[in-house]
């Protein structure tokens, strides 16, 4: 099992010590008056002639032998960056603790690819944690015309072996990538941070495919029940018949059956942190949150629960974060689901994915929303100790 404290700052704690025992290394090269051979092209690599620097790999290898694939540069793809924001230095760590799993980068990946009537599917990346799943899929031979929203038939989701045994039933949503991404306070742009553009109509201009003609069909999926686990389990994704959508109705274009098997990690990410914090104004108080990089679970008790309205549970809402530096991310959250845990209503909780990686250790404050019985809406700073 991972350590749960610090799954996004032991990398950076290991960086350091790379760098000085390279730059130990090195400077004892220097010492002896070593002349480097030229860098190849492909390995980016220099080859030296001399004992020291051979002492200079090892202590590299020794070092870099904590991760085995602390070399290897992985890029998660536009997709799952369109549904989970992460910076590059995210991206390694996630991946180097297995937390994320890029495909491409697997020795078996080719066999994964399903091709149906000169359209090829594919797994791209693969991120979860004990409620959430994010799987980006990459479709090459097919492509649409401007103003076209492509997508399938029919996506199913499902974990175990059998489809129809309600163990197996997961919350999911999914849609081809478009490029559009929202920032930290949740205005849309671009992947590349240009502004949206618009049809003379009024209507988004999307980008669905990449430099190589290439899609992204990304999905987001949680375990159904609360306190069902997702890590280790084995999740199984159908896609039906690729087409494109006109005014909500479906137009088929290629004909087929893309079907996946994929088995998830079973390394937990996820910290609890003790709150016990009121959420002034409501009987709402935040006992604790048990907190990933890529999700939250934020569990309440209740003193006094207010009257529901309609869908309107009165339980308040966590929607982002505070950082160390002061940074605010107001719109963190996507949509979850809220909840009581039993018919007394005595306690509450909150789940939700996020829309970028966060790193727990750098929180210092919950953004929290609360509203019953008019439209207003208050927003509060509830603050976390470690």
């Amino acid at each position: 099992m991972a350590n749960k404290k610090t799954i996004l700052s032991e990398e950076i704690e290991l960086s350091e010590i790379v760098l000085e025992k390279t730059n130990q290394a090195f400077e004892m090269i220097k010492q002896e008056d070593i002349v480097c051979m030229k860098k190849t092209h492909t390995k980016d690599k220099k080859v030296f002639k001399t004992q020291a620097a051979v002492i200079a790999g090892v202590c590299i290898l020794a070092v870099s032998s904590i991760s085995a694939v602390a070399a290897i540069h992985h890029y998660w793809g536009r997709g799952m960056n369109g549904i989970i924001q992460a910076s590059d230095e995210q991206q390694q760590v996630l991946t180097e603790k297995n937390i994320a799993k890029v495909y491409s980068e697997e020795p078996n990946s080719p066999s994964l690819a399903v091709t149906n009537n000169g359209v090829t599917i594919e797994p791209d990346t693969v991120i979860v944690d004990e409620r959430f799943v994010y799987m980006a899929f990459r479709i090459s031979g097919y492509s649409v015309a401007d103003r076209m929203e492509p997508g399938f038939d029919m996506v199913n989701v499902y974990q175990g072996d059998n489809p129809e045994d309600e163990s197996a039933w997961v919350n999911m949503s999914g849609t081809m990538y478009d490029g559009i991404i929202l920032d930290e306070n949740g205005i849309p742009a671009y992947e590349d941070g240009s502004i949206i553009s618009h049809y003379e109509d009024g209507s988004i201009i999307s980008h669905y495919t990449d430099d190589n003609g290439n899609m992204e069909y990304i999905i987001q999926a949680s375990a159904a029940e609360k306190n069902d686990s997702l890590l280790g389990k084995t999740i199984h994704v159908e896609f039906k018949n690729l087409g494109t959508f006109s005014k909500g109705t479906f137009i088929p274009e290629v004909d087929g059956n893309w079907n996946f098997e994929i088995n998830l990690s079973d390394v937990s990410s996820t910290q609890n942190i003790k709150v016990g914090k009121k959420v002034e104004g409501t009987g709402f108080t935040i006992e604790d949150i048990n907190i990933s990089p890529i999700s939250i679970e934020v569990n309440y008790s209740v003193s006094v629960a207010p009257m529901e309205k309609e869908d309107d549970l009165g339980i308040p809402e966590v929607k982002g974060v505070v950082l160390k530096d002061g940074t605010r991310i107001p719109y963190l959250m996507n949509p979850g689901r809220l909840g009581y845990t039993d018919s007394s209503k005595s306690n509450a909780y909150q789940i939700a994915g996020f829309t970028r990686v966060i790193d727990a250790d750098e929180i210092v404050a919950l953004i929290v929303w609360k509203s019953y019985e008019n439209e207003k809406v208050e927003i509060l700073e509830i603050p976390i100790s470690k």
